[in-house]
């Protein structure tokens, strides 16, 4: 997590949390003949649950978190607000007639579940191919899918800096579904444009 600017003043949420944890064991430890003391405890504890919710989730940086994982020898991320799960890989059924970048499908949730082949998608180099180890499952409002990755790297920060580096492998941006590049060589993927890209949807009844 990077540093707010210094114009900027951090959330103190150390000082919350001694807040929330000093309010709950007060009210734990008072006498129901009390209850005027336990309404303030109430009322201060409830101040401090708005102050989280009226926090920034993120500094006003520009950036944004993600999920960075790896495929095809390369790293590359998603923005976490696309990202609902991330699954061990599953048993998948290979589907016949559907494009080459549609792995299969498989269950999820009790729905079926299209999962996509991003190696296939971006072209990426077959000699750098590792088997895949986990699912991500994208979702927006009409559509959900998952894709193929050969390991999850965790949560990171991505910020405006990290849109201006080159990534060789994808010799054609504009056409990639790639947002920018951080100076480790990390993609950031467009996964609204993923998710809303009509070639990319799977007919669970084929």
């Amino acid at each position: 997590m990077t540093d707010l600017p210094n114009d900027t003043p951090a959330f103190d949420w150390a000082a919350l949390s001694r807040r929330l944890e000093a309010a709950a064991a007060a009210l734990a430890a008072l006498d129901r003949a009390d209850p005027a003391a336990q309404e303030r405890l109430l009322s201060d504890r409830a101040a401090a649950l708005a102050a989280i919710a009226a926090a920034p989730a993120q500094p006003a940086a520009g950036g944004m978190e993600v999920l960075a994982f790896r495929c095809g020898g390369e790293r590359y991320a998603f923005d976490t607000a696309w990202v609902a799960r991330v699954l061990p890989l599953l048993p998948l059924t290979l589907l016949p007639g559907v494009p080459a970048h549609v792995a299969g499908i498989t269950m999820w949730e009790g729905e079926v579940l299209a999962v996509l082949d991003l190696r296939v998608l971006l072209a990426l180099p077959l000699s750098e191919l590792a088997e895949p180890g986990a699912l991500i499952v994208l979702r927006g409002e009409d559509n959900r899918f998952a894709v193929l990755a050969d390991a999850i790297d965790g949560a990171r920060r991505f910020e405006p800096e990290d849109m201006g580096h080159s990534l060789p492998m994808l010799a054609d941006p504009d056409a990639s579904y790639l947002l920018g590049v951080a100076q480790d060589r990390t993609a950031l993927l467009d996964a609204r444009r993923l998710l809303a890209d009509s070639t990319l949807v799977v007919n669970a009844d084929h």
